[in-house]
């Protein structure tokens, strides 16, 4: 999951949802502030100090990233801007719990002289509500077939947040993954000679948006290879196997990068593994008192850096361990 927040993070947002309105402390990366917007010094765009904590995280010393937007009579606009927001925050999850990631959300807010507290509030419920879909989606799992879970989870979008916001929200992601998927059919269709799987790649490149091609081919395609590594996980593919059909997709370099991607994930889910066995057998152990069982999961969290020793806990707290 943290994941594919990553890659969602990276999209860009609607061309149709970029006008209009004042935006408060938007950050677009490469663009200049538009007439209508209102946007703070980067200084004032960083998360507040002040009842955070120190911000020994990744996230220290960054530019917040997205921003709030209000229309013309003041109103809140859920729009992608605010999403972003929500991800930039989000994405320190494992390294601070929920309560703590929203309280940051919350101080940062109350920084805003733009938003009153209506507005503030409303942008903490629609996070609130968005921090729950995530929970819900993955809740979801991953099947063999990668359509059929795009589907369960564009309905559950829709259902949680209706056909409009979800669209504004996810749209873009959605359609990039339908073009993920149709990469994907090209890559294992063995009956293409490597001629024309590249001439039929290249036909769908050219329907793609060409911002999201650019991005994509800057970051070499980071959701299409994380796509293309859980259908080989789900048939068990071998090291050879794998290796053949990134290199046809990506070429050599990135598939020995992507191997190498596989190796440290493996080894974290082993260690990852074994730490939730060991749990449950010290939850198990009648014999132990609680100060006992205390002291015993601390030493199982010994073998993990402190960064880790954050994650572990953020999975355990969300019954996410691997069972």
């Amino acid at each position: 999951m943290l994941l594919f927040l990553w890659w969602i993070r990276s999209a860009p947002p609607p061309a149709e949802l970029r006008a209009g309105g004042a935006r408060v402390d938007a950050t677009p990366r490469a663009t200049a502030p538009r007439p209508h917007d209102v946007v703070a010094s980067s200084a004032a765009q960083r998360p507040p100090q002040s009842g955070t904590a120190a911000r020994e995280d990744s996230l220290r010393g960054t530019d917040v990233d997205g921003g709030v937007r209000l229309d013309a009579a003041g109103r809140l606009v859920a729009d992608r801007e605010l999403r972003r927001l929500f991800d930039y925050f989000l994405a320190r999850l494992g390294e601070r719990s929920p309560e703590q990631i929203r309280a940051d959300l919350l101080a940062w807010l109350q920084t805003r002289p733009q938003l009153d507290a209506s507005a503030r509030a409303e942008v903490v419920r629609l996070f609130d509500r968005y921090v729950e879909l995530q929970r819900a989606s993955a809740a979801l799992g991953r099947s063999a077939d990668l359509r059929a879970d795009l589907q369960q989870l564009r309905e559950l979008r829709e259902r949680e947040f209706g056909v409009e916001l979800a669209r504004a929200w996810f749209g873009e992601e959605q359609d990039y993954a339908e073009q993920t998927l149709a990469r994907l059919a090209l890559a294992r269709n063995a009956s293409l000679d490597t001629q024309t799987r590249a001439r039929l790649l290249a036909e769908l490149d050219v329907q793609q948006d060409p911002q999201q091609r650019a991005a994509r081919e800057a970051s070499t395609d980071f959701q299409l290879a994380v796509t293309q590594s859980r259908q080989l996980a789900s048939i068990d593919a071998s090291a050879q196997q794998r290796a053949q059909q990134r290199r046809e997709l990506w070429g050599d370099e990135a598939a020995v990068r992507l191997a190498e991607l596989d190796q440290q994930e493996a080894s974290w889910q082993l260690r990852l593994r074994a730490y939730a066995q060991a749990r449950e057998q010290l939850f198990a152990d009648r014999g132990l008192s609680p100060q006992q069982r205390e002291i015993r999961l601390a030493r199982l969290l010994g073998d993990f850096s402190e960064a880790e020793r954050r994650r572990v806990l953020t999975l355990a707290e969300e019954g996410l361990l691997p069972r």
